[in-house]
């Protein structure tokens, strides 16, 4: 991507809330119809919470519908903290963070000891589509430096000229998604202005403007091999990095602060 390549830091102050990886392949039926023990006693040592997820049919459905359905079974396996999240389905695994997030040296660590379990006890023929994305929010209820300024002071121009104009302050939300695309490497990048309120990742937000900034890298294509699919997301990574300091201004940079 033709994006300006700025250099890696860590900041004292993340407005970062999820990073979720997923990676599709095609179906394991075996996934859906027997229990993953194998899988998750490689994994429970770090994981040791789990759950399942079944729709919730009708009932009144026929049986062999029934049948069809519940067969799209998600599990998920947890961290004690339940702020670290694996989830399983016969045709895709996800590793998802939502509160102690390091850095990407550790997420890919993580991924990469998951991958290859997964790759051992399952042995999928290839991966058919990869992804890696990074979900941000920053208002001044999070971010406390901000000392109650105006969180649309913030936000580039490019991003919402709208705020630039007259009246801009009638304005009560904004929402946009760029799709990049370079033969390779596909690229949603979503930006909201928008009064929230939830749980984010494990950020509770009361009723709060919020810039929230979310971006998603991915391939469509035949992926094989665990190394593979990791040097695919340092590749994401650093599309990631260079869109997200795209996305934001000087004055949040020292907000967040350097560490």
């Amino acid at each position: 991507m033709n994006f300006k390549e700025f250099p890696r830091e860590e900041y004292k102050e993340n407005i970062l809330f999820e990073v979720i990886f997923q990676a599709r392949f095609p179906e394991i039926m075996k996934i859906s119809r027997e229990e993953p023990v194998d899988f998750q006693e490689k994994i429970r040592k770090h994981y040791p919470e789990s759950g399942l997820n079944i729709p919730s049919l009708p009932k009144d459905m026929p049986e062999e519908i029934k049948k069809l359905i519940t067969s799209d079974k998600e599990f998920f396996f947890f961290s004690e903290e339940k702020d670290w999240q694996i989830s399983l389905a016969k045709n895709f695994i996800a590793l998802s963070c939502k509160g102690k997030y390091l850095n990407y040296a550790d997420f890919r660590a993580r991924l990469e000891e998951i991958l290859k379990i997964f790759n051992t006890v399952y042995e999928p023929s290839y991966f058919t589509r990869i992804g890696l994305r990074y979900r941000n929010i920053v208002n001044d209820e999070l971010l406390i430096s901000l000392n109650g300024r105006n969180i649309r002071k913030l936000i580039p121009d490019k991003i919402f000229p709208e705020l630039k104009e007259e009246n801009s302050e009638n304005t009560k939300s904004l929402e946009k998604t760029i799709h990049l695309d370079d033969g390779n490497i596909k690229i949603n990048a979503t930006y909201a202005l928008a009064t929230v309120s939830g749980e984010f990742g494990q950020k509770q937000i009361n009723n709060k403007e919020s810039y929230i900034i979310d971006i998603d890298c991915f391939i469509e294509e035949k992926t094989k091999g665990v190394k593979n699919v990791l040097t695919k997301c340092d590749e994401f990574k650093e599309n990631e990095w260079n869109i997200f300091q795209w996305s934001i201004t000087d004055d949040l940079r020292r907000a967040m602060g350097k560490k």
